[in-house]
């Protein structure tokens, strides 16, 4: 009887628990793993903040992994965690002042220290995995303990979006609406990711980003590395909605309002799109605001708005996509791209969003979804379908099919192996 082959081994890091059912976070790694699974044993490791033990999974994702480990990224929360922050900043300005260059401190990096001495990652060394894969550019003090460690392997890493580039984005968000402080802290932190962005990802022998827009940036900043789009992914749903405009005419936005640009498009449309929908529209609207609300006092002040209706959390979108005539995405920073609208064209549903909503996307403004970033204009947008259900219909077929072509869970094979699933089955 033949041997069974052994696969290659594969170290996976992660800042969150892989899923197919929750934020975009975690469904970029999950579909990267389920690819990854055909040709490697994955070992999954995730990395997340002051994590209370094992995080709630539904099963989905040890499907396709032999191993997964946990750890926190931080050894403090409360209120010693705010001691630890303001003392390592002080320490990095300081340091950093007498030197002259920029500082190095980031609470995103972890606890570095802590990481150090982590048993599980003294374990993990010892490992002879083949290949070491890091999801986030933030995890890279993980893999280069483990590589300072001894773990000699191919080291490759998905940046998704670029860390600088998206800090940058929105410091000058919260410049524009008067934030000063936490615009100069983001701005701070902006700094801190490009000195080592420009330090660490050249010693990555192969290298991801999620839009052909931030592998152009990449490549004029690394001329000579390989790197390589890896899109973000939809599974198609088995339920296209067929255009059908409620009584109430209904506009969608999905997003957790603890991610800045996210509350910052809620309040946009509230303060500046809103009113001129108001003034037009011939028939009755309501916009649903659907994601994880962390400080519930925020929405009060939207009462005034009584056709913003924050719906929270949901575990299943689809009874939503399936009563929503539009998804709206007026979003005004932030980096990567809007795994929002990708769900909204698999479930046939037209889309009116910002230039930097779609930003990283590969549509075209008429014929996939409608783009404006004017608040006035994004109102008559929004209007105009929904008085012209042709031009919804149009909208959302041809978004269909680019989802099919370019979006779907099968770019995720052919951007790590050069092969679509048709060609090796």
């Amino acid at each position: 009887m033949a041997a069974a082959i052994m696969k290659p081994k594969l170290l996976f890091i992660s800042p969150i628990l892989p899923s197919p059912d929750g934020p975009g976070l975690a469904m970029r790694p999950y579909y990267q793993i389920v690819s990854l699974s055909r040709s490697y044993a994955i070992h999954l490791l995730v990395v997340a903040d002051r994590m209370p033990g094992k995080p709630p999974t539904d099963g989905k994702i040890e499907a396709y992994c032999d191993m997964i480990e946990y750890m926190d990224r931080l050894r403090f929360s409360g209120w010693k965690f705010s001691l630890w922050h303001r003392v390592c900043r002080l320490i990095d300005q300081a340091t950093h002042l007498i030197r002259g260059d920029t500082p190095g401190f980031a609470v995103d990096l972890g606890d570095r220290h802590y990481l150090r001495h982590h048993p599980t990652l003294a374990k993990l060394y010892r490992i002879k995995f083949d290949r070491v894969h890091v999801f986030r550019f933030y995890l890279f003090p993980v893999a280069e303990i483990l590589k300072k460690r001894g773990l000699d392997a191919f080291y490759s890493i998905d940046i998704d979006d670029i860390e600088s580039e998206t800090r940058h984005s929105i410091s000058a968000l919260l410049s524009v609406n008067g934030e000063v402080k936490k615009a100069a802290a983001m701005s701070r932190d902006s700094a801190v990711f490009f000195t080592l962005e420009a330090r660490k990802i050249p010693e990555y022998h192969q290298i991801f980003t999620c839009s052909h827009h931030d592998q152009s940036l990449l490549k004029k900043r690394f001329p000579g590395k390989d790197i390589s789009v890896l899109p973000n992914v939809i599974p198609l749903t088995k339920r296209v909605r067929i255009h059908k405009t409620n009584s109430v005419f209904t506009l969608l936005f999905v997003g957790t309002m603890g991610y800045y640009p996210n509350a910052d498009a809620v309040c946009f449309f509230a303060e500046q799109i809103a009113p001129v929908l108001r003034d037009k529209s011939r028939v009755p609207w309501q916009l649903r605001v659907v994601g994880t609300v962390s400080d519930q006092a925020w929405i009060g002040r939207f009462a005034s708005h009584p056709e913003i209706k924050f719906v929270g959390w949901v575990e299943d979108l689809g009874p939503e996509y399936d009563t929503t005539d539009i998804v709206v995405a007026p979003i005004r920073g932030g980096g990567g791209t809007r795994i929002k609208i990708l769900e909204a064209f698999s479930h046939g549903i037209p889309v009116v969003s910002t230039v930097k909503g779609a930003e990283g996307l590969d549509v075209e403004n008429g014929e996939h979804l409608l783009m404006e970033d004017d608040p006035r204009r994004f109102a008559l947008a929004c209007l105009k379908l929904m008085n012209d259900s042709e031009m919804a219909d149009a909208l959302s077929c041809c978004a269909l099919d680019l989802m099919k072509t370019r979006y779907s869970p099968q770019a995720v094979h052919t951007a790590w192996t050069g092969q679509s699933l048709e060609s090796i089955t």
